[in-house]
């Protein structure tokens, strides 16, 4: 008998090979996407910092999952902004970014924004499969469009020290997207940015600028890489313009 005999196909096994590139999940390469606001959930952190659990779909069927942490922790006092050196209050990067997507879709600010509950299938570590899960939802945003300008970044993967409880870094790496910044998708509003807008911009340039200096680059922060690694800069005000010392309650009045 040959020793491949017992490798026969049985005709009871549905199960063929099938024409499958694999890989798992891909992250998206560092450009601007025109996404929609599928999920825009609330949630807290071990700490208590409080997170706006984003997940977006482009226009091509992909789709961007983010959470953004707009305070600190209770140990710093559950705070949208932090003191810097020179005593400054500066606005913390989550918040603005989180802000900066509410300005952008209803022209009101994150914090003006009501919650609803609602129950969604979410993943459990404990069940290991999705559960029923009842958020405080952020409905104002569901279903509104937004440009996201996306990084692909290199990260530690963490592991658990037990000794210590603390997640350090294993030595290995994986790839994953990071939205850095949101452009309108509004029409007579179309690819600017928040501080465009509030400048009265008449044409929007920060989206070029930024889509020709990192399109396709990939940022590197794990171990051993300052933070700040391949970080956008700022966009620039347009010349004569001045910054409004009174922010309106709508970003588009």
């Amino acid at each position: 008998m040959s020793l491949l005999a017992n490798l026969a196909m049985d005709n009871n096994i549905d199960d063929q090979e099938t024409d499958n590139v694999g890989g798992g999940f891909t992250p998206l390469d560092t450009d601007i996407y025109m996404s929609q606001v599928s999920l825009a959930y609330l949630q807290k952190s071990g700490s208590g910092a409080l997170g706006l659990v984003l997940h977006l779909t482009t226009d091509t069927g992909r789709e961007i999952r983010q959470t953004i942490y707009m305070t600190s922790g209770n140990a710093k006092g559950n705070k949208n902004f932090y003191v810097n050196k020179d005593g400054e209050k500066k606005y913390l990067p989550g918040f603005l970014l989180a802000n900066s997507l509410a300005e952008l879709t209803t022209g009101k600010q994150i914090a003006e924004l009501e919650t609803e509950s609602k129950v969604v299938p979410l993943y459990s570590f404990e069940a290991k499969a999705e559960v029923p899960t009842q958020v405080d939802m952020l409905m104002d945003l569901i279903g509104k469009d937004v440009y996201a300008a996306v990084f692909k970044q290199i990260v530690d993967k963490n592991k658990k020290n037990e000794a210590t409880g603390q997640y350090e870094p294993t030595g290995e790496t994986r790839e994953e997207n990071e939205i850095e910044k949101f452009f309108c998708a509004l029409d007579g509003y179309e690819k600017m940015t928040s501080p465009e807008i509030r400048a009265k911009a008449e044409t929007a340039t920060f989206f070029d600028t930024w889509k020709q200096k990192w399109a396709g680059q990939v940022r590197d922060k794990s171990k051993g890489k300052a933070a700040t690694n391949g970080q956008a800069g700022a966009p620039q005000m347009p010349a004569g313009a001045q910054q409004p010392a009174n922010k309106p309650q709508s970003l588009f009045a």
